[in-house]
């Protein structure tokens, strides 16, 4: 039997006393209100109503007062920040038409983008009328750049046109169609796509990028694409393939993968540059040679009702490797390599294969323990750029921030490296030192680091504030009773150092309310998810997952041993960086009950991965083969045609893009730890409590204004207190 809903156990403990009124402790002229409503406005989020319902009711009760305080701190943030969104909205618009008007689309459309963050109504704003305009302009350029096979500005519009429509998707697919072409181009010919992204960037008077004052680059230092598909074989082809279809999700047939798998190739004929590599695609006669065996193959797999056994597909795909042979004469481990990519693209994200020389990154990806310095990076428009650094690695202590540009790695120009080559590079052996040179935005000069590799022991936990003591103080409100636990991934201690900081709250004072900070968390072992849930929960299905028929294949359900009491008030706050095992744990919980979710809408990754070997295990093909359900019967994957995905918080309360800037950078500054005989007095470290002083974490001060009024709703001692 699992726990009662919260809603229900809060009508149970209301007793006649509480329909006492606040108007009634305040005088009988005072309008009424009620426990319920107190707590059904908070659910509503409509704080200001509350705020007025409760001004003069009972002022020296010290809950009320309380709570009053907050709502009035939260509605005075909550003006300031309508104002400063709307003064940056229209200065973003200014800046999209001046920009407009110099005939800079991109940067117009940048502006554009930043502005959809600001509108009130996200999906108004795109129905208007200079945002349709502005949209076309783009999409216009970014057609003609791909019929000129310039995918560099192709992929360039596409990125922000993709990033505009994201919950649309509406140039998605264009958007993948480029970026194939780039990472082609950067497999097979580095050194020529790093020119390429130095002529746009001088092309766009982008006078800031490190691309062009970039040196030449040391033939050595050049990946060697024959390195990335050593051990590539047809054999390994051919048994993905037939996995795909017979073990992913959908089962798509074989004329879909091959379809995908000719488009595939076809894409390395239509990426100009490779000749210098591949001397058979200088040849026009032999390229139109192969294209149209490639076409003809194409035509024929796409035909309406077309029907393939694994013998006939391997058929066509021999003839395709013959055909490539007697014209233009690629290496058989590139074809093998780009049919086999662009078949499991007509999969989803997560199902790839892992070839030989990748089995040792998703060696440590798996495993989660690695040595280096705990930076996130990606390549945006051929730089390395920083997505974020991981709290507590060498990294953050640094100094290193989100956006920075990796320019310079040991003195080495990172211009024309894959992510996988500046992953090599940037860890290494424990204690050895590695040196970063940084382009930082709005910095004129690089800044250099030197930074001590060490190994990267990620936090199970976080709580509010670091403790002069050493650990973690988790008291957000102690006052009012309520804890905070972040989890930043779930790691297999998890649901362990979550019973140590209950029980460490516990043993500090009353806990009248707890709050689990999901958002940015991006998943983790689903196994400890399942734990975690178990906490809150004494009975029920947790999870299951089902296959793509909806057949349930298993089910992890919850036990009555060490789960936390009942009447626990908890919040959890999750936002589109909550994935996976995240939703898992969010989603149960709300299904139940057992949990209010406050935030924004979440990822939506609810796939279940499996790994094959391929042939004697040099290679393996990751699969999608089941979807997670949750409880109540949702399905919380994404896919390419779902309405709704994710956990759907109960009360939204959405930040803007510059707005969970400033909070991560402050939370990741109070986070630093930092010796007593290094601190500057003129430069305080940033004060947890100054957040939320601040006005910088809206959906954390809804989570307590929400856990104060539900506290607040149930005091039956507090109000019969009052009337007498």
């Amino acid at each position: 039997m699992h726990s009662p809903t919260l809603r229900t156990r809060r009508k149970t403990r209301l007793t006649a006393s509480l329909l006492l009124t606040l108007g009634m402790l305040a005088g009988p002229a005072a309008a009424q209100v009620t426990g319920d409503q107190v707590a059904d406005l908070a659910e509503q989020g409509r704080f200001n109503e509350l705020l007025h319902a409760l001004e003069g009711k009972a002022p020296d009760q010290v809950e009320v007062g309380r709570l009053v305080d907050g709502l009035q701190r939260y509605e005075n943030h909550l003006a300031a920040r309508t104002a400063a969104r709307e003064t940056a909205f229209a200065e973003a618009m200014e800046e999209a038409r001046q920009r407009l008007d110099e005939g800079k689309l991109q940067d117009a459309l940048i502006k554009v983008i930043e502005a959809h963050d600001l509108a009130d109504d996200p999906a108004a704003f795109l129905q208007d009328e200079q945002v349709v305009a502005l949209t076309r302009q783009v999409a216009e350029r970014a057609e003609a750049a791909a019929r000129d096979a310039d995918w560099v500005e192709a992929l360039a519009m596409y990125r922000l046109l993709d990033l505009l429509h994201e919950d649309s998707r509406r140039y998605h697919e264009q958007y993948e169609q480029a970026a194939s072409h780039i990472r082609i181009l950067q497999l097979y010919n580095p050194l020529l796509l790093r020119d390429l992204y130095r002529e746009r960037a001088e092309r766009i008077g982008d006078e800031d990028n490190p691309l062009l004052s970039d040196e030449e680059v040391d033939e050595e230092d050049l990946e060697d694409w024959t390195i990335k598909l050593a051990g590539v074989t047809r054999d390994q082809m051919f048994q993905s393939l037939s996995q795909a279809t017979s073990r992913h999700i959908d089962q798509q047939p074989y004329p879909v993968l091959l379809a995908g798998a000719f488009e595939g190739l076809l894409a390395v004929l239509d990426t100009e540059g490779l000749e210098d590599v591949f001397p058979g695609l200088g040849d026009a006669e032999k390229v139109s040679t192969l294209r149209a065996v490639l076409e003809a193959k194409l035509a024929d797999v796409q035909r309406p009702g077309r029907r393939l056994t694994r013998g006939s597909a391997s058929d066509l795909i021999e003839e395709v490797l013959d055909a490539n042979t007697n014209s233009v004469g690629l290496p058989e481990s590139v074809v093998v390599y780009e049919l086999t990519t662009g078949a499991t693209g007509e999969l989803d994200p997560f199902s790839t294969v892992i070839w030989p020389e990748d089995l040792r990154q998703f060696s440590r990806s798996i495993s989660g323990d690695f040595v280096g310095v705990g930076v996130q990076i990606q390549r945006i428009d051929g730089k390395l750029v920083v997505v974020t650094p991981l709290e507590g690695t060498p990294g953050m202590e640094a100094g290193i921030k989100a956006e920075d540009i990796i320019a310079r790695v040991d003195g080495r120009s990172t211009s024309t490296w894959s992510i996988d080559k500046a992953v090599r590079e940037i860890t290494g052996p424990e204690g050895t030192e590695v040196h970063l040179t940084i382009i930082r935005p709005g910095v004129d000069d690089p800044i250099d680091f030197t930074i001590v590799r060490r190994k990267i022991e990620l936090e199970s936990i976080k709580g509010w504030a670091h403790r002069e003591e050493g650990g973690w103080d988790y008291w957000v409100d102690r006052e009012a009773g309520i804890g905070y636990i972040r989890m930043s991934q779930f790691l297999r201690q998890t649901a362990t150092d979550m019973d140590r900081a209950i029980a460490q709250l516990r043993a500090e004072g009353d806990l009248n309310g707890l709050i689990l900070d999901l958002r940015f968390n991006p998943g983790g072992l689903l196994s400890t998810a399942v734990e975690v849930v178990d906490r809150f929960i004494d009975g029920g299905r947790i999870v299951s997952t089902v296959d793509g028929t909806g057949r349930m294949t298993s089910s992890q359900n919850a036990h009555r041993r060490n789960t936390y009491p009942a009447d626990l008030p908890v919040v959890v706050l999750i936002n589109r960086g909550s994935a996976s095992a995240s939703e898992i744990v969010s989603g149960a919980l709300q299904d139940y009950g057992r949990a209010f979710i406050i935030g924004e809408n979440s990822y939506g990754k609810g796939s279940v991965q499996d790994i094959f070997p391929l042939g004697r295990q040099e290679a393996y093909f990751k699969c999608t083969t089941q979807h997670y359900q949750l409880p109540m019967g949702r399905i919380i994957h994404r896919t390419d045609d779902a309405v709704v995905w994710g956990i759907q918080p109960d009360l939204a309360v959405r930040m803007t893009t510059k707005e969970i800037g400033d909070w991560l950078e402050a939370r990741r500054d109070a986070d630093v730890i930092i010796a007593e005989e290094d601190r500057d007095p003129d430069n305080p470290r940033v004060n947890p409590d100054d957040i939320l002083a601040d006005g910088m974490d809206t959906q954390l001060e809804a989570a307590l204004l929400y856990l104060q009024a539900q506290r607040l709703s149930t005091s039956d001692e507090a109000f019969a207190q009052r009337d007498e």
